[in-house]
């Protein structure tokens, strides 16, 4: 639940269409603009991606709604990185997070049994366990993925930020490139830890 103002729930975005030079205002008064996506640090991926924020005044509180043109909730202020920049949690992890809590009591990861490496440009596959959700899906060592869901990806990085998403049970389109071909699978992961 995002509060406004006394009383008042604010609706979150139902999806997060966020680009870089998009205004964005803070709730607790003021603006930023989006000045792109944090998917690394240190040279460790991050299991989902922040989005960056250049602040038109100081960083607004942690927790601090920014909102998207028609008022609804497209991402929450998380920390700041100077005096007038910092990075924002995106309103479909909150979402995601807040149905698992409020379906289960847990937030449930998804398991596909992939293995890519983060050194590689394009999101290629390097291993899949033999009996896992992506090996009953069909997808093979050397395919390039290139969108999980609704999600397109164009590095490793996007690919962590799309697993962050899946839901076990729950079947998710997956389109790849296999010898020059596109292919599309479904793939349905299970509960991380087990089948």
């Amino acid at each position: 639940r995002v509060s406004g103002p006394p009383g008042q729930v604010l609706p979150l975005a139902a999806k997060v269409s966020v680009e870089a030079s998009s205004q964005l205002q803070v709730m607790s008064g003021g603006s930023g603009r989006a000045s792109g996506w944090l998917k690394q640090v240190n040279g460790k991926m991050l299991p989902l991606s922040l989005l960056k924020i250049d602040y038109t005044g100081n960083v607004p509180p942690t927790g601090t709604p920014l909102l998207d043109g028609t008022g609804a909730v497209v991402a929450i202020a998380f920390q700041a990185a100077g005096p007038k920049a910092g990075y924002a949690i995106p309103a479909d992890v909150v979402k995601r997070v807040v149905e698992d809590v409020q379906g289960s009591g847990k937030v449930s990861r998804g398991w596909i049994g992939l293995k890519l490496l983060p050194q590689t440009v394009t999101p290629e596959v390097r291993g899949v366990q033999e009996g896992s959700p992506s090996d009953r899906a069909g997808i093979q060592t050397g395919d390039v993925l290139l969108s999980v869901g609704t999600r397109p990806l164009a590095d490793y990085a996007d690919a962590v930020n799309a697993f962050y998403f899946l839901r076990p049970g729950v079947p998710s389109p997956v389109k790849l490139k296999r010898d020059g071909k596109e292919i599309s699978v479904s793939l349905t992961p299970v509960e991380r830890g087990g089948e």
